[in-house]
């Protein structure tokens, strides 16, 4: 026994070790890192410039701008959709954005809320932990279903609740698929100069943002009575 909590704390020394030394080289770093992904033509740039490896590319650049520096999904899969087309672009978008949203969920289980104040800006911190603090899977699907959350940030507080890890990677799948193919469409329609696609994506766009504003009560409602019920199931 005692030789088996030794090895489980080395490992557990090892991984804060590990990430003591990410958090050092990106703090150093960080205000190039926060430069490089601000600027969507060098994105695009070293994307292009990397030939085959392309993909792997682009899929580490959305990991890591979903855990360091991040910017809104949606510009990302319209970068994705002008490289690499709607559906590939689609697929590589969803991969390193859950890979990123799987680490930043566990690194904020294991670590808590210390961890998550040192990235989440206290401003958004207090904006959105009513919302979050009681909620459950429908009201993180909706948030990253909608547009006009920061689902990046969102990420940070969903590590904090008690839903599994697991249904949070599938709920990011299914939560932000819809806007990453639009996106993908959208990105394809300006790499291949189409006006037609790129009209039609707009219209959708247009139309499930209109939909949204016109049912937030229903949707605010919805929210409160999931959040409701998570907190009668704590009691």
């Amino acid at each position: 026994m005692k030789e088996l909590a030794k090895k489980h704390w080395r490992k557990i020394t090892a991984g804060l070790i590990a990430l003591a030394i990410i958090v050092a080289i990106v703090a150093i770093y960080w205000q190039p890192i926060t430069a490089f992904f601000g600027d969507h033509a060098r994105i695009k740039g070293a994307v292009e410039r990397a030939g085959i490896w392309g993909p792997l590319v682009f899929i580490a650049i959305q990991f890591l701008q979903i855990v360091f520096a991040p910017i809104p999904g949606q510009v990302a899969g319209v970068i994705a959709g002008s490289l690499f087309g709607p559906w590939l672009g689609t697929l590589y978008s969803l991969v390193g954005s859950v890979l990123g949203c799987f680490l930043v969920f566990t690194l904020s289980r294991k670590l808590g809320r210390p961890f998550v104040e040192r990235f989440v800006d206290k401003k958004h911190l207090k904006k959105f932990d009513r919302l979050t603090k009681n909620a459950g899977p429908m009201v993180f699907f909706l948030i990253f279903l909608l547009p006009g959350f920061p689902d990046d940030i969102i990420c940070y507080l969903a590590g904090l609740s008690a839903i599994p890890i697991r249904t949070l990677v599938i709920i990011t799948i299914l939560g932000r698929a819809p806007g990453y193919i639009l996106s993908g469409f959208l990105g394809a329609g300006i790499g291949e100069a189409n006006t037609s696609l790129i009209v039609s994506v707009v219209v959708l766009l247009v139309i499930g943002a209109a939909i949204a504003y016109w049912q937030r009560d229903t949707i605010k409602q919805w929210a409160r009575q999931f959040t409701r019920e998570d907190e009668s199931d704590d009691t």
